[in-house]
C-alpha cells in the first residue's frame, strides 16, 4: 500500500510540459526528425522484403538476414508509427492519426482490438491486478502477488524466455481472437457488430500470412519447413525484443513494491500511481530510445500518451527535475538491471 502525496502533482507536471513546448516553439506532434525516422524504418521493411525475394535464393544465410530485416523493419515501424498514431500523437488531424494507426495491421495485429485493450485497460489501470490486461492472470505466468500460486510457477523465471520467444507468433495469430472473445463479454460487442469484427480479424491474419510466408514460399527455392522456420525464428526474435521493452518498465521488483493502490480518486492519485508503478530504463541511451519508440522513457508516455515519442527524452529530463523539486521519487535504472529485476520478480512470485 502506498501513501499518496497531497500535492497537485499532475497540474505541476502539465505546466512543465507546456513550458517545454513553449520554450522550444514547437508542438506535441511529430516533427521532421520523426518523419525521417519513419522513412528509414519503412525503407528497412520494404528493402528487407524486396531483398528476400530477389536475393534470398542465393543462400539460406542471406534469406535469414533479409527475412530478419523485413520483420525487424515491420516491428519497428509499427512500434514507432502505429503506437503514436493510436494515441493521436502524430498530427492534430484526427483522420491522419486514424489512417496511420492501421499500420498495426502490417504486423497482422488488429489495431481496433489493440486500442480497446491498451487504452481502456493498461493506461488507466497500470499494474493493477484484475484490471490491467497486460498483467492478467495466466496459467503460464504469475505476474502479480494477488494471483493464486501454482506449482509450476516456481520455474517461471527459467521458462519465461521461451514463452517470450513465442510471443511474436502468439500476438499475431492467437491473441486478437482471445481478446475478441473477452471483449464480447466485457464491453458487449453485439452479435450484430461481431460479424464485422471477426472477418476483419481473419483478413488481417491472412494478409500477413500471405506476405510473410506464402509469397516467399512460392519464390524461394527452399522446402516449406525451411521457409516456415526462417519466418517463425525472425518473428520470435523481434517479438521477444518488443515484449521486453514493453513489460520491463512495469513488471519488475522496483515497481512492484508499490503494492496495490488505494482508490484512484483524482488525477493526482492516478499520476502518482503511474510514477510509482513505472521504472524508466537507460533514459540517456539515444539508440534504445530511437528503436523502442521512446518506450524506455516510459513514464512520460503514461502521463502524457498524446505526445509524440520524438519528444520523450528531453521531456523526461524536465519531468525528472520537477519531480525532484516536489519530493516525488523518480524511478530509473539501466536496461540490463531492469531485465535482471524483471526475472528476479518472476522468480520471487513463483516461490512465494
Amino acid at each position: 500500500m502506498i501513501t499518496y502525496h497531497t500535492i497537485h502533482i499532475y497540474r505541476i507536471l502539465k505546466t512543465t510540459v507546456r513550458e517545454f513546448f513553449e520554450e522550444n516553439k514547437t508542438t506535441r506532434y511529430a516533427n521532421r526528425k520523426y518523419w525521417i525516422k519513419i522513412a528509414l524504418m519503412g525503407t528497412l521493411m520494404i528493402g528487407g522484403y524486396t531483398a528476400l525475394l530477389v536475393w534470398g535464393s542465393l543462400s539460406i544465410g542471406l534469406a535469414f538476414l533479409f527475412y530478419f530485416l523485413f520483420i525487424l523493419g515491420t516491428t519497428l515501424l509499427v512500434v514507432n508509427l502505429g503506437h503514436d498514431a493510436s494515441h493521436k500523437a502524430i498530427s492534430p488531424n484526427a483522420t491522419i492519426n486514424k489512417l496511420l494507426s492501421y499500420s498495426w495491421n502490417l504486423l497482422g495485429i488488429s489495431k481496433t482490438i489493440w486500442e480497446i485493450k491498451h487504452h481502456h485497460s493498461h493506461h488507466i489501470y497500470t499494474n493493477i491486478p484484475h484490471q490491467d490486461a497486460d498483467i492478467a492472470e495466466s496459467p503460464l505466468l504469475r505476474l502479480h502477488a494477488d494471483y493464486p500460486q501454482r506449482k509450476h510457477y516456481r520455474f517461471q523465471h527459467l521458462y519465461a524466455p521461451i514463452l517470450y520467444g513465442l510471443f511474436g507468433i502468439y500476438i499475431v495469430y492467437i491473441k486478437d481472437f482471445v481478446l475478441y472473445v473477452q471483449l464480447r463479454k466485457q464491453v458487449g460487442i453485439s452479435a450484430k457488430t461481431s460479424h464485422i469484427y471477426l472477418p476483419r480479424l481473419i483478413y488481417i491474419k491472412l494478409q500477413f500470412l500471405i506476405i510473410s510466408y506464402l509469397i516467399p514460399l512460392v519464390i524461394l527455392p527452399y522446402k516449406w519447413w525451411i521457409v516456415l522456420l526462417l519466418c517463425v525464428t525472425c518473428m520470435a526474435i523481434c517479438g521477444a525484443l518488443m515484449l521486453l521493452v514493453l513489460i520491463v518498465p512495469h513488471i519488475n521488483e522496483t515497481a512492484s513494491v508499490a503494492g496495490t493502490p488505494t482508490p484512484l480518486k483524482n488525477q493526482d492519485d492516478w499520476a502518482l500511481w503511474q510514477i510509482y508503478s513505472t521504472v524508466d530504463a537507460s533514459t540517456n541511451s539515444a539508440v534504445l530510445n530511437y528503436l523502442s519508440g521512446g518506450l524506455n522513457t516510459h513514464l512520460v508516455h503514461h502521463l502524457f500518451p498524446n505526445i509524440c515519442h520524438i519528444h520523450y527524452r528531453e521531456l523526461t529530463k524536465r519531468l525528472k527535475d520537477t519531480l525532484r523539486l516536489e519530493g516525488v521519487p523518480y524511478q530509473e535504472t539501466d536496461f540490463a538491471t531492469a531485465l535482471k529485476d524483471h526475472f528476479g520478480l518472476l522468480k520471487k512470485l513463483g516461490q512465494q
